[in-house]
């Protein structure tokens, strides 16, 4: 779920990602990524995607790759994937993210002076 909330005339937008929901959906397109290994591999390297696009605030990816390097080999734990084939997972997760981002924002305008959900 993406909510977009608008508040007044300096409004702000603020993503909220049903974080089950897309590792779910991850856990059923994982093998497009790199073949070969198990979902249990990828975990890591698509919460770290994730986490990147939501504690980015607006960062392109690219510009945080070398703090999540760090971050990757950290926490990756039993993950069989070396951090050249965590990145495009990782890639993946945060472009999906910035995508449906800044389609919801496109189509849709603030309601100044109320709190609205979209």
């Amino acid at each position: 779920m993406n909510a977009n909330l608008y508040y007044g005339e300096h409004s702000i937008v603020v993503d909220a990602v049903d974080m089950e929901e897309e590792v779910a959906h991850w856990m059923r397109h994982y093998r497009n990524y790199v073949p070969g290994f198990r979902s249990i591999d990828y975990l890591p390297a698509l919460k770290l995607g994730l986490d990147a696009y939501l504690r980015g605030h607006g960062n392109d990816f690219d510009g945080m790759a070398d703090n999540l390097e760090h971050t990757y080999e950290r926490i990756r734990g039993v993950s069989r994937l070396d951090w050249n084939e965590a990145l495009p997972v990782a890639l993946a997760a945060w472009t999906r993210l910035a995508e449906r981002s800044a389609t919801a924002k496109m189509g849709s305008e603030p309601h100044f002076g109320f709190a609205t959900i979209r």
